[in-house]
């Protein structure tokens, strides 16, 4: 039975809907006729830094096995659908659709992806692309939602993935506030933490699954497995009916995005990994955001924990000139400004010492000597005895920050960005 891949992007706006919800709703319609998903649904997010992306930045993927009669009915639903559902009267939404007939994915398609998550690709790319591999594609309006079907269909997910869980509002309650009930939220995680991870941010307790924004997302559960993300998505109570559900295969809490670089190679758009050493001491400015700069062989650049980290940014100040330090972040272009890495984790290998002068102690008397003026060296005021300078000793003082892996709070985390209880044991301790 032939394969059918089916990839969509840029159908939400940032008034409204969700991609994932229109995948939700082509899965519900396929399966009327009959057509089946080949695996779960892929939900793939793409750079988070593009200027253009609606919230977040999300591109939807279906592998179908579909009878060779059937695929002209397949791609009618697949088009109705996004032309019935997407914000085609916003200017910024600029759907496109992609169908691709091929049993496997070919790796000039992958790498193709894996550029979409983290840089930049042009519309003239992904058509150039898709006339290559015999790919058809349909556009909306100016169609830029190619580029994200594309990447969608060629990312596999064979390094790693996660799960979603969405479960979507009724039409009629769209822009209304979300009635979930909070203490079963902070039951389920309870029960299903790490399993499920990011339903509620630790410190400020506030709930993290139920979006804030008009679009038809009830809530979404970010999980290990279809086991756990099942098992919470039955423990959370609602007061609203839910129109439907789907479970996504996603790259979400991947760091997928991310890069390793040096200084000089950082470029706008990217996220990237750097390590160096702290050059410049932290310094809050107007807003709370926190300052500072390291450098590496190739150069120096600004680190920024922004105000919404909240505690994170406590952290942050701690760090001190020599520290050595390896940086996890995004990288937007603003002109009045130099580059900037906006920090999503921060890992501290190395600390810097930070040393105490001790006075000498008194021969005679045994007491603790004083300074006898500035460069004159120190004298016991019982005794009346003098030492000179290079008679004092120096103690560590311990610092206020310790070695290992510190990450923003889940309300500042980015959808690709890994959480804590995602890394391996190795790599939070150093």
């Amino acid at each position: 039975m032939p394969i059918l891949h089916v990839g969509f992007d840029d159908t939400d706006s940032k008034k409204g809907m969700c991609t994932t919800y229109i995948g939700a709703v082509i899965v519900g319609r396929l399966e009327e006729i009959g057509v089946g998903l080949d695996g779960l649904p892929r939900l793939i997010r793409l750079n988070p830094n593009w200027t253009l992306k609606t919230r977040g930045n999300c591109s939807i993927a279906l592998t179908l096995k579909v009878d060779k009669n059937e695929i002209p009915v397949v791609k009618r639903i697949v088009l109705d659908t996004v032309a019935e559902l997407a914000e085609l009267h916003v200017e910024t939404t600029n759907p496109g659709v992609a169908f691709f007939e091929h049993e496997k994915i070919p790796d000039e398609l992958k790498k193709f992806s894996r550029k979409v998550i983290q840089d930049v690709v042009t519309l003239e790319e992904a058509e150039e692309l898709a006339g290559k591999l015999g790919i058809e594609i349909h556009k909306f309006k100016m169609g830029r939602g190619i580029i994200g079907g594309l990447a969608a269909i060629g990312e596999t997910l064979e390094e790693d993935r996660t799960f979603e869980l969405a479960a979507y509002r009724m039409p009629e309650n769209w822009g209304s506030e979300r009635r979930v009930d909070e203490k079963s939220v902070f039951e389920m995680n309870g029960l299903t933490f790490p399993k499920t991870f990011d339903n509620l941010d630790p410190v400020t307790k506030e709930i993290r699954i139920t979006p804030h924004t008009p679009c038809p997302v009830l809530y979404g559960i970010r999980g290990e497995s279809i086991e756990a993300t099942l098992e919470a998505h039955n423990l959370v109570r609602v007061h609203e009916p839910v129109e439907r559900w789907l479970i996504y295969r996603t790259n979400q809490a991947t760091d997928a995005h991310l890069r390793k670089a040096k200084i000089s190679e950082v470029k706008p758009y990217w996220s990237v990994v750097v390590e160096g050493v702290v050059s410049e001491k932290p310094k809050t400015i107007a807003g709370g955001h926190v300052i500072f700069r390291i450098r590496d062989e190739s150069g120096e650049i600004d680190c920024a924990a922004y105000e919404p980290t909240r505690q994170f940014r406590t952290v942050v100040r701690k760090l001190d000139v020599g520290d050595m330090v390896k940086v996890y972040g995004g990288v937007k272009e603003k002109p009045e400004l130099p580059l900037t890495i906006n920090l999503e984790k921060i890992a501290v290998l190395k600390l810097k010492p930070h040393l105490r002068r001790v006075n000498p102690t008194c021969r005679r008397c045994g007491k603790r000597t004083k300074s006898a003026g500035k460069n004159k060296g120190f004298i016991c005021k019982k005794c009346k005895l003098r030492f000179t300078m290079d008679s004092a000793k120096y103690e560590e003082v311990p610092r206020e920050i310790g070695l290992g892996l510190y990450e923003v709070p889940p309300r500042a985390r980015r959808h690709l960005a890994m959480p804590f209880i995602r890394v391996s044991q190795e790599e939070r301790t150093y």
